[in-house]
């Protein structure tokens, strides 16, 4: 076969529009190997084409499917055993029939000599992700407000169980607690648990960590977190825990070096300072004028700063900034030294501590605060450090927005995925968008990542950096049952932050940490309880749901449906934010449908399903 058998698949030179055609074969999204061996493919264009092909060079056409069809974008997908060596090209047809040829450089008019990809697996991405973690159901806790299991534990001073949360103020939550409470967690059909810092910190969210070898003794020390661990194991649920390597306490051993000994220290580059001695230079007198919203607060966060964290804190009166570190720290806070991992010896530290708890511990594997902030060659070796130990380990980051950088096989497997919150918060809680908006904004997210990476990211609706979902839908608890219907049938890992299955609120940060209302059983929302239970089982009945492919089978203005797909198994998930909406008609091949979940009825008709919704949420087998 001639080197020029592809040259014009369609048989008539490309159409040289700009048309926005993309695949980058560096990028997982765009190609990467299956667990099978085989490659996938995958196109991302405009809405202008009903036929797009992977042309090999001896001029055959592998056609793609056609994943997601939006009003802004269409995804093309196909999963193809092919030779290495071989050269591709795309060859695409237009909604009027015109010819589009994507080759490397671009749009192209015909395939030349130069003008294709080389098939070569040794380059390719992989992104396999632990089975266990596809699809599963995480929940995630902040271990000082869950349960309260041994009162002895309580920091001095600690407020009571169930009171405002403060910035400062211990409950006494602690990992005895979560212990006692693993029952509650199998019969919500949680698959993991994912632990919020529990690393010897003076801060509620010890992010701050002191000592990255002990568990807070608050929290129960080493001891609990082992029997926390095989409380777990014996009910098949996973665990994570979460840290920060960017930043620490002051009072982490390396910077109180560097704090006693100056530039001498043998930590000294562990750091960065710009001016020796390390101190705080506060100007109390400017916080108002630079807009500190509570200077009061932060004068009383300083005083306590300056008496616990043995950095020295000079006072000023001129007119310098209010707050003014000689050394680096996370978002200019002092008790957050910034962590330096370029340096190899603390590089090495921070390795071993992540080799630790998975080996010593039997932790499941790892989420990585401000994971973007991190020398990014670092998270390279933490893979390669903890997959030695565990290879089924779990790695998460935390990247709010676009992640894929950081989820290309070599570094984490997933992302907290704030992209989807963003998207549930949109169209359930606040309902600025519409089912269109919805339908287009996931077809959008899913085309960023890999499959395997979709189906083991946290699919959230809020966590402990934002406002719980109840308080941004105005305390509407139909749209907290909308959102959560939505969170267990996409694909993705749901991920629930604790207390959600009973309907807790609170804003922002201190106020979406609060105690969970074991004290009060009178709070619990029990229908939003009996909405998670029975959507979890219905998860295990029918694996579609946790492993299946997703196909947009309608949206209008205030709903969409979608069939999850695994084999036989078949379900179409109807939503509809409406209390009482119309009937929804989707064309959908099926011979005995039957509502799994929700209330309605079904109508056959010619290649059709009319769903007439009796519930916002409706299940359909089909």
């Amino acid at each position: 076969m001639p080197y020029f058998a592809d040259q014009m698949f369609f048989g008539v030179p490309g159409d040289l529009n700009p048309w926005d055609v993309r695949f980058d074969p560096a990028d997982a999204a765009s190609l990467s190997i299956e667990a099978d061996g085989r490659t996938r493919f995958r196109l991302v264009t405009e809405p202008a084409f009903r036929r797009a092909f992977v042309v090999t060079g001896d001029g055959v056409g592998h056609e793609l499917s056609l994943l997601f069809g939006e009003r802004s974008i269409q995804i093309w997908e196909a999963t193809l055993d092919l030779a290495d060596g071989i050269g591709y090209t795309f060859a695409l047809e237009t909604d009027d029939g015109r010819p589009v040829y994507r080759l490397p450089a671009g749009i192209g008019n015909a395939v030349e000599r130069l003008d294709r990809w080389t098939l070569d697996p040794s380059t390719i991405r992989r992104t396999a992700t632990p089975g266990w973690s596809r699809g599963m159901v995480m929940y995630q806790i902040f271990p000082e407000r869950f349960y309260n299991g041994d009162p002895s534990l309580d920091p001095d001073g600690a407020t009571p169980w169930g009171s405002e949360p403060g910035w400062l103020d211990f409950q006494g939550g602690d990992l005895i607690g979560i212990a006692e409470k693993v029952a509650h967690l199998e019969r919500l059909g949680v698959d993991c648990v994912y632990l919020n810092p529990i690393f010897t910190s003076p801060s509620t969210h010890r992010y701050d960590a002191i000592d990255y070898y002990t568990v807070d003794p608050a929290l129960g020390g080493n001891d609990s977190l082992r029997a926390l661990v095989d409380a777990l194991h014996r009910r098949d649920i996973r665990l994570i825990i979460d840290t920060s390597f960017n930043h620490c306490h002051p009072r982490f051993f390396a910077f109180a070096d560097i704090v006693d000994n100056g530039a001498a220290s043998p930590y000294a580059d562990w750091f960065t300072v710009t001016d020796w001695p390390a101190r705080v230079i506060f100007r109390p007198d400017r916080l108002a004028a630079e807009g500190y919203r509570d200077p009061r607060r932060y004068r009383d966060y300083m005083e306590r700063f300056a008496a616990t964290s043995g950095v020295p804190v000079e006072i000023a009166d001129d007119d310098g900034p209010a707050v003014n570190l000689t050394y680096e720290a996370w978002y200019g806070v002092p008790s957050l030294p910034r962590i330096d991992l370029a340096n190899p010896d603390a590089r090495s530290y921070f390795l071993d501590v992540a080799r630790y708890w998975i080996r010593e511990y039997g932790i499941d594997g790892w989420r990585m605060d401000v994971a973007r902030y991190v020398d990014f060659d670092f998270w390279r070796e933490f893979r390669e450090a903890v997959k030695a130990v565990e290879p089924d380990a779990y790695l998460i980051a935390e990247i709010m927005g676009d992640a894929s950088k950081w989820l290309q096989g070599d570094t984490f497997d997933a992302t907290m995925n704030y992209t989807f919150r963003q998207l549930i918060i949109d169209f359930a809680a606040k309902r600025t968008g519409t089912g269109h908006d919805l339908a287009d904004g996931l077809a959008r997210m899913y085309a960023t990542y890999s499959p395997d990476v979709v189906a083991s990211s946290q699919n959230l609706l809020g966590s402990h950096d934002t406002a719980r979902f109840l308080h941004e839908a105005g305390g509407d608890v139909s749209r907290l049952r909308l959102a959560t219907a939505a969170q267990l049938t996409l694909p993705g890992a749901p991920g629930l932050y604790y207390g959600d299955e009973v309907g807790m609120t609170g804003g922002e940060e201190p106020a979406s940490r609060g105690a969970f209302p074991w004290h009060d059983p009178n709070a619990w929302d029990t229908d939003q309880l009996h909405l998670v239970r029975s959507l979890t089982a219905l998860r295990r009945g029918h694996p579609s749901l946790r492993n299946g492919t997703m196909d947009i089978v309608g949206r209008w203005r205030d709903g969409i449906a979608f069939v999850r797909t695994l084999g036989s198994d078949r379900v179409l998930i109807v939503i509809d934010r409406r209390s009482d909406p119309d009937p929804v008609r989707i064309r959908v091949d099926t011979a005995d449908p039957a509502i799994l979940w929700g209330t309605g009825t079904l109508r056959r008709d010619e290649g059709s399903l009319t769903v007439v919704p009796g519930s916002e949420v409706v299940i359909v087998g089909l």
